[in-house]
């Protein structure tokens, strides 16, 4: 990730973390992600995994969308969530007719 991006990823980590009201303390105890980690994402000073993304975005009010792309806008958090719905459903629909249409040997 570029710097940019992690000072991005970091601002929006501090922006959630006080919308909820929470200290980094408390963050760390809900999440179990150290204090040291959260305040390096929060300075832009460290590349979170995957997990410790996972881990903050149940506690706060974000989406792990708009963590990992920073030009995400709120209004479209979530949307790829509804996308891969509609894929799995379509996949769904499509084996459900297939196996419908299979004659017994």
């Amino acid at each position: 990730m570029p710097i940019d991006d992690l000072t991005a990823l970091g601002q929006k980590m501090r922006e959630a973390r006080k919308k909820k009201d929470l200290t980094q303390q408390e963050l760390a105890d809900l999440s179990h992600v150290s204090v040291k980690q959260i305040a390096n994402i929060e300075k832009g000073k460290m590349n979170p995994s995957y997990l410790i993304l996972k881990a903050l975005a149940k506690v706060l009010p974000i989406s792990l969308d708009s963590l990992i792309n920073p030009d995400i806008f709120p209004e479209d958090e979530g949307a790829n969530q509804m996308k891969i719905h509609i894929v799995l459903n379509c996949i769904f629909q499509i084996l459900h007719l297939t196996n419908s249409q299979l004659s017994p040997l």
